[in-house]
């Protein structure tokens, strides 16, 4: 079945597989094509900006995730009081008005019912500047983060411990400016690598130590420019560089990333996969156009799920035992029949358009912010056979209205289109988006001009130890930003030079070193057999089938 997307006009097609899986959740089939599916649903997730605010319970200062000015900052709780016992969510239900849209009311439930002012569990240790992230102590602007330790700037970290500046970094130690990287150690400014040490500029590598601006290499040691050296060698040509100049590792990163175009490219990057398709998918079967997943079976248009994932479609974010979700984000621990939510958890079921309910909360329709809830719909505990009934009226008038199968409006979202993870995927200016209505963040946390110091050190030695009481300004932007004493303490102790770009053009950049979450259809550039890619038919690099690939590195 062909249909034409409601949002952007192209066609997209629906399965009888599809179809099925609509069937069993007894929802309609989408509107929206997949990817603006996923656009909506991203731009009602925040994890790029922190704010300061005030806890309106409490009332002392706290970090908050949205702007001072945005209403629900005003009735935004700090993680203490949120999760205490000080108040109850179903002081704000309401009854459900037939004569009005189910999404207005919704709206102005979510806009009573108070915030916690970040999506952090209490089981952090001095982690205030973080947001979306758990069991944590001693972490710093991170981000989508869990079980880490002195870790700073970065996104999905996961088991780390002093690492700075990375993007998906797990169960790595010491690492800094790298991107995909799993059980590294001592690494800088290095992507794709595994049980990798004590290397600089180094990319599709496994098993390897102490190796220099080297691509594709598997259980090597003293490597550079991929050409084996003896240890004296080695040790000499490393002393050639200067690793704590600014300036040379500028002309280190033009040199790998001319580097990269000479070596071969494995078309994706998966690992134990069966009938599946995407990118960054590991142990995964029947997972149909899914990205950076792992542990996923018969699913298809997922993203960003780990450890257990069956019978879902359309979710972005989380995992961890969830089955038959639809259409959510945010959603995970063993939660079950999950619809169009947004972060519910912790043994959620039978949910329809709920946000934030955590503890057990299920059977439930509309609700915010719920912890234990059951039978309830717009936050109003009904019995059994009442919410039944009235939850069939509620889901009849929504259909005929046409809003029921659809995803919360983003005209709707809680925060500006520019604060959520939409912005980095589906990027827009201002007017495109609030031309279609959506809402925009002009304060977006930033401050240009009041910079103390106007040249930034080149060399690690010559800075200052007061260089974290200066106000430094970014050569990308011009925003700016500062150091912090941690932060100083890395670079000495690696020997790496002072950034000279604020810590969300560092994200960027790293952001834009990964392919798109796209496939194309393209011939193998050694045996010419077609094959699914993320890299465009029209980029440099030369790409491989994956069994010509493994022919070439091992």
């Amino acid at each position: 079945m062909q249909k034409s997307c409601k949002q952007c006009g192209r066609s997209f097609e629906i399965t009888p597989d599809d179809l099925e899986f609509y069937e069993k959740l007894e929802v309609p089939t989408p509107t929206w094509c997949p990817p603006c599916r996923e656009m909506r649903r991203m731009a009602w997730y925040t994890e790029r900006y922190l704010y300061p605010g005030r806890c309106a319970l409490c009332k002392k200062n706290i970090i908050s995730q949205f702007e001072p000015s945005n209403p629900r900052a005003k009735r935004q709780y700090c993680l203490d009081c949120w999760w205490s016992d000080k108040w109850d969510p179903l002081s704000a239900g309401r009854d459900y008005d037939p004569h009005r849209s189910f999404f207005e009311q919704l709206s102005d439930l979510e806009m009573t019912v108070p915030y916690a002012c970040t999506t952090n569990d209490t089981v952090l240790q001095n982690c205030d500047y973080t947001h979306q992230t758990g069991h944590s102590k001693n972490c710093y602007l991170v981000f989508h983060t869990s079980l880490c330790e002195d870790c700073y700037y970065g996104y999905g970290v996961k088991k780390s411990r002093n690492c700075m500046d990375v993007h998906y970094c797990h169960e790595s130690e010491l690492c800094y400016e790298c991107v995909d990287v799993v059980g590294c150690y001592g690494l800088s400014w290095c992507q794709d690598c595994q049980n990798c040490s004590e290397s600089r500029f180094i990319r599709d590598c496994i098993g390897c130590s102490e190796c220099f601006l080297c691509v594709g290499l598997r259980n090597k040691k003293h490597c550079f420019l991929n050409e084996q050296l003896s240890p004296k060698e080695y040790k000499e040509r490393i002393a050639e560089v200067s690793l704590c100049s600014w300036a040379m590792t500028q002309s280190l990163l033009q040199k790998f990333k001319e580097l990269q175009l000479k070596h071969h490219w494995k078309c994706l990057q998966t690992e134990m996969t069966e009938d599946s398709t995407g990118n960054y998918l590991y142990r995964a079967r029947d997972a149909q156009q899914c990205y950076d997943c792992s542990d996923i079976e018969h699913s298809k248009l997922c993203s960003q799920l780990q450890l257990g994932v069956k019978y879902c479609r359309d979710i972005f974010q989380f995992g961890i035992g969830i089955e038959l979700c639809y259409d959510s984000l945010s959603i995970g621990y063993s939660s079950y029949d999950l619809a169009f939510c947004v972060s519910c958890m912790e043994s959620a079921a039978r949910l329809r358009y709920c946000m934030y309910c955590f503890g057990g909360t299920s059977d439930c329709f509309g609700c915010v912010q719920l912890q234990r809830g059951k039978f309830c719909i717009l936050n109003k505990q009904y019995t059994e056979d009442a919410y039944h009934d009235l939850r069939a009226k509620i889901i009849e008038k929504m259909t005929a209205d046409g809003e029921y199968g659809e995803f919360f409006p983003m005209q709707l979202c809680a925060s500006g289109y520019n604060e959520s993870t939409a912005q980095w995927w589906y990027p827009h200016m201002k007017k495109e988006a609030t031309d279609k209505g959506w809402p925009w963040e002009d304060n977006l946390p930033k401050t240009e001009g009041k910079e103390t110091v106007e040249h930034i050190p080149d060399r690690i030695e010559d800075v200052p130890d007061d260089i974290v009481e200066k106000v430094l300004r970014c050569e990308a932007c011009g925003r700016n930003f500062k150091i912090i004493a941690q932060e100083l303490a890395l670079y000495r102790s690696r020997m790496l030079p002072i950034p000279h770009r604020c810590f969300d053009c560092r994200r960027m950049n790293r952001f834009h070193l990964r392919n798109p979450r796209r496939l194309w259809t393209r011939p193998c550039m050694q045996c010419g057999k077609e094959m699914e890619t993320t890299y465009a038919p029209e980029r440099p690099e030369i790409v491989y089938c994956e069994q010509c690939y493994l022919k070439e590195v091992y």
